[in-house]
């Protein structure tokens, strides 16, 4: 009795580990590596056998008027089966944004992310207004197209790390604070990175309040140095445990 029991136990297992196997064929990203705690994530999981698919459907690209517009899509990596956020500009900005509207960022405010960067526009410096262009930027938002404020993490070209500083757009109608979080130094081909910022606490040093909802923006420029840039997001997710008192 106890051999057949075990046979069927090592039957079942043979069977699960074969559907397990099925589904990370079929599904890539399915089961990718969570944070603990997250009251969102977004896996930016492609479609299944397509090497390229759409953007999920919340997200939605914001262009820059009168330039052309950075190209973002959905990837996966034949090779691990992963799937990602891929952008690109060629002399190019733009961004994708969507709203989160089921965070309370009072009780989870740490922004967890894994990014790398593929190709960093030449010379580019967020100091400097005429080169500021970045690879890739994650944008943490509020307030309405008349008065938004947000905070932005980057990955910039030659300004140093820990660099953070102040800018505008839309004749001020958009004012953003920033952190320079990677540059040049860690450009290195495949390599990924994972980050973590309490977006709240951010929030509040930059504007003197916590936000009751925030937005989320992923952008990428070229277009003030005339280069190429190109980058990849993993994932991004809202997490604890720690809390805003």
């Amino acid at each position: 009795m106890i051999l057949k029991r075990n046979a069927k136990m090592a039957a079942a297992i043979t069977v699960c580990a074969a559907i397990f196997a099925i589904l990370a064929v079929l599904y890539p990203g399915i089961f990718k590596k969570r944070g603990a705690a997250a009251a969102w994530r977004e896996e930016f999981t492609a479609a299944p056998a397509m090497v390229t698919s759409p953007l999920p459907d919340e997200w939605k690209v914001q262009k820059k008027p009168g330039t052309r517009s950075a190209v973002f899509s959905l990837k996966t990596d034949p090779a691990k089966g992963d799937s990602f956020l891929h952008m690109e500009a060629d002399n190019a900005s733009a961004s994708i944004i969507r709203s989160i509207d089921n965070v309370d960022i009072s009780k989870t405010p740490v922004l967890r992310w894994r990014w790398r960067a593929v190709e960093l526009p030449v010379d580019a410096d967020g100091r400097v207004k005429t080169k500021d262009d970045q690879a890739i930027g994650i944008y943490a938002g509020a307030g309405s197209k008349l008065n938004n404020k947000s905070i932005s993490y980057r990955w910039d070209t030659i300004t140093p790390k820990g660099s953070e500083g102040n800018c505008a757009y839309g004749m001020g109608t958009i004012k953003v604070k920033w952190y320079t979080l990677r540059n040049k130094e860690d450009l290195e081909p495949g390599k990924w990175y994972a980050e973590e910022r309490n977006v709240a606490e951010d929030f509040k040093n930059a504007w003197g309040v916590y936000p009751d909802k925030i937005y989320l923006s992923v952008s990428c420029n070229s277009q003030y140095t005339k280069s190429r840039a190109e980058a990849d997001l993993d994932h991004i997710e809202f997490t604890g445990p720690e809390q805003v008192k």
